[in-house]
């Protein structure tokens, strides 16, 4: 999708799952020991075998760096363009929430058969149906939550 946009661009990603694959995984904190210990070997990192689980999770967690790397902001930079992520819960401020719901209000308002290749033909007509002016309207509206955000806070 990224390489059919024209020019650098701002894109902004919510934080569900599929958007947060990380460039590097790190055991999670209720990994078991032999996890960390896979992970530790596997990334060269010299531990004796009789160390507890927590001095393991403390060498992973020296390894960590403080921001997180994401493989799609990584993809998107060489393309030419910027990832800002959003905090959770926090879709109102995502023009593509809004688009979502004029998507799906078509499709709901249209649907009588409800057999899935005609949700899937009208999910396609709605898609197609989404303008230029309908995407500057909802950039516009979330560019209004900022300020507000802004201004109170």
């Amino acid at each position: 999708m990224m390489q059919n946009l024209e020019e650098p661009c701002v894109i902004v990603m919510d934080n569900c799952p599929y958007h947060s694959v990380l460039v590097q995984n790190y055991p999670k904190s209720n990994d078991n020991k032999a996890t960390y210990q896979k992970w530790l070997a596997e990334n060269g990192v010299e531990f004796a075998s009789f160390e507890t689980l927590s001095e393991l999770r403390e060498q992973v967690k020296l390894l960590k760096p403080k921001d997180k790397r994401y493989e799609l902001d990584e993809i998107a930079l060489e393309m030419g363009h910027e990832v800002i992520r959003l905090s959770p819960y926090h879709c109102q401020y995502n023009p593509i929430e809004l688009i979502w719901a004029q998507v799906k209000g078509e499709i709901a308002n249209k649907n009588n058969s409800f057999k899935i290749t005609d949700v899937e033909n009208l999910a396609n007509i709605a898609i197609e149906s989404v303008t230029v002016d309908n995407w500057k309207r909802c950039v516009d509206h979330c560019e209004r939550y900022c300020i507000t955000y802004v201004l109170c806070y």
